[in-house]
């Protein structure tokens, strides 16, 4: 009976240990989320928002998760091999007289620059859209 309690007290110690560590990098991450917000307010600091890429026989699909983004505030460019996407995520309206209190959803200017080495042929920007929160740009291969 003795050694069940054990296993319950270091599993339920585990826990607890892991709940600290999830609020210590929640903390961390408001505190460094928040001050990079402040700083985009006033430079060129921005942050990059994730992307898949598919490889199919005609295209690259670069698809790139930007919530909250209107199509009106994304631009996509190529630049020889780079992909350029960049953009800006404004804060919402009901917000802006507010204080920062839990910042975990980055705001402000994105770019993403993703480098295409792996292609032998050249590539030019096809159909690009933006529907619920993904961008998806298509790569056209022209052999």
């Amino acid at each position: 009976m003795a050694f069940d309690n054990w296993d319950v007290l270091v599993w339920r110690r585990a826990g607890n240990l892991r709940q600290q560590a999830e609020r210590i990098q929640r903390n961390f991450l408001q505190m460094a989320v928040g001050a990079q917000y402040r700083v985009q307010q006033g430079s060129s600091a921005y942050w990059e928002p994730p992307v898949n890429v598919i490889d199919t026989e005609e295209s690259l699909w670069v698809i790139s998760a930007v919530p909250g983004v209107t199509v009106d505030n994304v631009t996509v460019r190529l630049e020889g091999r780079e992909l350029i996407i960049t953009g800006k995520r404004p804060l919402p309206g009901c917000c802006r007289a507010g204080a920062l209190k839990l910042w975990e959803i980055p705001l402000g200017r994105f770019e993403r620059r993703l480098t295409l080495i792996d292609c032998n042929f050249p590539l030019s920007v096809g159909e690009v859209t933006l529907q619920d929160g993904l961008l998806n740009i298509e790569l056209r291969k022209n052999s």
